[in-house]
């Protein structure tokens, strides 16, 4: 009796739990709708760099004003001294380098604005070290207030670089004032109104600026119609004709080797005296800095002979004047030899030619006075 009254309790307790276990889905109608457990969401690929392209600006910032105290100085000689070599260091060359020093940031950045979006984050980060390179470039060609662009610059076309500075900036701020005043006009007018206006009021200030940076520069006097122009000149009394002439790009054939290496380009002019028969054959050879010029001056052999003029005897004397190396050989106008009574006349000729390339590098024409037995043939 015990046994089947405990296996009849046994399967009511069975049918009750069974019971319970079918109630109770509708009783807790919430309990299948529970949603999975939150799990964290690790940060997406591009936000991380992101991340490190925003660190990258205040970065390259630091490195930009450290660069600009350390290297400012040597960095802008060194760009100059190129730019010199690479235009033959004319007024015209000189004064579109010295435009697109400052106008090259503001370009640069107009179009990675407009780029932007459609840039990679590794496109980015190299839009802006980029970017900040051509500001530093800028940078360094812009005087403190305690100074001025002509104390800053050096070189035979500072003048003109000076010039084409100056036009940047203001082509530079005329295409940001025209961005600002288009960007804001702009937003009022829908997209299917907005046309090539824009960009082309930037272009026309731009090119604007550039033309009038060339029309204003300075001529440079680095060719012979710029620094020996007139076929005849007097000075001190005598008067002296251009028999030749001619501009080279480098200084090949001046002097026999390499000794002149690195030069930017040579000026050749040959003049004969009226009171005389001396004949002046001068080549001035021009270097991207004085620097330059004096280490090369250094390594002339004393008397190097000057190739390339009419042979005979000459005597050939070389100085430095700014960035050029003058190389001066005269002699008699029939070759014959040079008696020691001839020297001082013969050299008087050559320093009266020196004398007038000089004058029209510095800008203030002079003659040269008779010293240490060098003068006229006839006092």
């Amino acid at each position: 009796m015990s046994s089947s009254r405990g296996g009849r309790r046994r399967s009511k307790d069975l049918v009750a739990r069974a019971a319970e276990e079918m109630t109770a889905g509708p009783e807790r109608p919430d309990a299948a709708a529970d949603p999975d457990p939150v799990r964290p969401v690790p940060p997406a690929a591009g936000a991380a760099r992101s991340g490190r392209l925003a660190l990258l600006v205040p970065a390259g910032i630091v490195a930009l004003v450290t660069l600009r105290i350390v290297f400012g100085d040597d960095l802008r000689a060194r760009i100059d001294e190129s730019a010199c070599a690479w235009t033959g260091c004319t007024g015209t060359g000189m004064a579109v380098v010295g435009w697109l020093v400052i106008i090259l940031p503001v370009l640069w950045a107009l179009v990675a604005v407009v780029l932007w979006s459609r840039l990679s984050v590794p496109a980015r980060g190299a839009a802006v070290l980029v970017g900040l390179a051509f500001l530093l470039v800028a940078w360094v060609h812009v005087p403190s207030r305690r100074s001025s662009l002509y104390l800053l610059l050096d070189g035979p076309a500072a003048g003109a670089t000076a010039t084409g500075i100056r036009w940047g900036g203001v082509g530079a701020a005329l295409a940001v004032v025209a961005v600002i005043a288009l960007t804001a006009r702009a937003e009022a007018r829908p997209p299917a109104a907005r046309g090539p206006v824009g960009p082309a009021l930037v272009a026309v200030a731009l090119l604007g600026t550039l033309a009038v940076a060339v029309a204003r520069a300075e001529a440079v006097p680095v060719t012979v119609a710029e620094a020996m122009p007139e076929r005849t000149f007097r000075a001190a009394g005598d008067t002296l004709r251009r028999t030749g002439g001619t501009d080279l790009r480098g200084c090949a054939g001046v002097v026999a080797g390499n000794v002149l290496d690195g030069c930017v380009r040579t000026v050749r002019v040959s003049y004969t005296t009226d009171d005389s028969d001396a004949v002046v054959h001068l080549a001035a050879v021009l270097y991207p800095s004085e620097r330059a010029a004096r280490d090369r001056r250094g390594r002339l052999p004393r008397g190097a002979a000057q190739l390339g003029t009419p042979g005979g005897e000459t005597i050939t004397v070389n100085s430095t004047t700014g960035s050029w190396v003058l190389l001066s050989s005269v002699g008699h106008a029939d070759g014959r030899s040079i008696a020691e009574a001839d020297r001082g006349y013969l050299l008087w000729a050559a320093k009266q030619v020196a004398y007038r390339f000089i004058g029209r590098q510095v800008g203030l024409l002079a003659a040269p006075s008779a010293a240490d037995g060098i003068g006229p043939r006839t006092p």
